[in-house]
């Protein structure tokens, strides 16, 4: 996916592109570190937890950019990008709180880890997200719903 996006950049519009090179980004990271996770789990045997969220705390607010790229065709503000990253790192803190560092309340921290994670959903399909795209309709739609 990562070649194809690099390798095609030029092939899209100019007010696409910048989005096409953060999937790229996205792609690149999260297969370099799954890469690194799958040596790690057949040397030690184990999870490399830490890892995963370091790919998570990397692509997850790259996700949340490459929302507000493709909405701000249709006039979306900063604002709506801030808080989706907001809300991805509360949901990735608090995962990592309640897997790693207090487990013995991982329910606490896993409730407000998906609590965090409804708030980014809520956004995407029924909030400010999802009323920008349906207003400009069109390839920033279908591209919205991709």
């Amino acid at each position: 996916a990562s070649a194809f996006f690099f390798l095609s950049l030029s092939q899209f519009d100019k007010k696409w592109r910048t989005s096409v090179l953060v999937s790229g980004l996205i792609t690149f990271i999260a297969a370099v570190h799954y890469f690194y996770m799958r040596d790690y789990w057949a040397s030690f045997g184990e999870s490399p937890t830490f890892f995963r969220y370091v790919d998570w705390v990397l692509t997850v607010p790259l996700m949340c950019l490459e929302f507000y790229l493709i909405l701000k065709v249709a006039g979306a503000k900063q604002s709506l990008l801030w808080k989706m990253i907001i809300y991805s790192l509360i949901m990735l803190v608090t995962g990592y709180f309640g897997e790693v560092v207090d487990p013995s309340n991982a329910a606490l921290w896993g409730f407000a880890s998906g609590v965090a994670y409804f708030l980014i959903v809520y956004e995407i399909w029924i909030g400010e997200a999802a009323k920008l795209a349906k207003a400009a309709g069109g390839n920033t739609l279908a591209a919205h719903k991709i």
